[in-house]
């Protein structure tokens, strides 16, 4: 099967990765200021910047503040807004809260190359500053909203996306049996199919039983986001690598003409999203 040569090459090759842990270092006082000063920065320039880039510092902010987010802890499944920017910190787990603070004064520092972090922003401890992005989060998404539904999902339909969040494929397979083309059935919600549903929220089993059936890769969300974007957000790599094996497009286009790879914040897996050069 297509699936299994592919896992077992994925996992040989990655082995020494699942091994990688968090590690967390002693922060600088001056970094930390410097950070303070750069969260104080964005707050006057929020209604100049774009959404995504927002929220990328929506996700450096929460990993140099929180540490690495729980997947225990993501929110449900419906949740949308909320999964988005879980997703986005999700994605940094690996990274110490040091490094994520730099990050962060990295990205104001390409938008804005006139911020001077010695003499911008308040100089306070860490305990004392005030979470800058609390300010700013309800303006990061003002324009996101989930669509009243044009169709409702038939009973079928209902059991299929369930069966899926459970990794249930005795019964995803009792209805694509009786219903072949339940497997690009999308739900009433967002528009998004079975195979779209388990790359967002890692439904592994799930996912490798519909790329084994034959589910569409290339299928699309009301964003026109490919499972490949998905896989590219929440930074699921080995999700990725069964794409790409069973033909998905690296240069497919979303909404906002972004490629895959353009949606990624995990380095190592954008490089391998990124389309070749001829």
């Amino acid at each position: 099967m297509f699936i299994a040569w592919a896992v077992s090459a994925f996992q040989n090759k990655t082995a020494d990765d699942d091994d990688e842990e968090y590690v967390e270092f002693p922060i600088d006082v001056r970094l930390e200021q410097k950070f303070h000063s750069a969260s104080a920065r964005l707050v006057e320039l929020r209604f100049q910047l774009d959404k995504k880039i927002l929220l990328k510092f929506y996700g450096l902010y929460k990993q140099a503040t929180s540490g690495p987010a729980d997947p225990k802890d993501g929110p449900h499944w419906y949740e949308t807004e909320a999964r988005v920017k879980f997703n986005e910190w999700l994605g940094h787990r690996k990274m110490n809260r040091a490094i994520a603070m730099e990050k962060y004064c990295e990205l104001l520092q390409e938008i804005d190359e006139q911020w001077n972090p010695d003499v911008e922003g308040p100089k306070q401890t860490w305990n004392k500053v005030p979470s800058t992005m609390e300010t700013i989060e309800p303006e990061m998404f003002d324009d996101v909203v989930v669509k009243t539904p044009t169709r409702l999902e038939t009973e079928e339909e209902k059991e299929w996306f369930a069966a899926m969040r459970e990794n249930n494929i005795q019964a995803m397979q009792r209805l694509l049996d009786a219903n072949p083309e339940i497997i690009e059935a999308k739900d009433q919600h967002l528009g998004m199919t079975a195979l779209l549903w388990s790359t967002d929220l890692g439904c592994e089993r799930s996912f490798m039983w519909l790329l084994d059936e034959g589910a569409n890769v290339h299928a699309v969300d009301e964003c026109l986001q490919t499972p490949l974007h998905f896989a590219a957000q929440c930074s699921r790599p080995f999700f990725a690598e069964l794409l790409l094996q069973a033909g998905a497009n690296v240069n497919a286009l979303d909404s906002d003409g972004l490629i895959p790879a353009e949606c990624c914040v995990d380095e190592e897996l954008k490089q391998k999203l990124t389309p070749c050069l001829d």
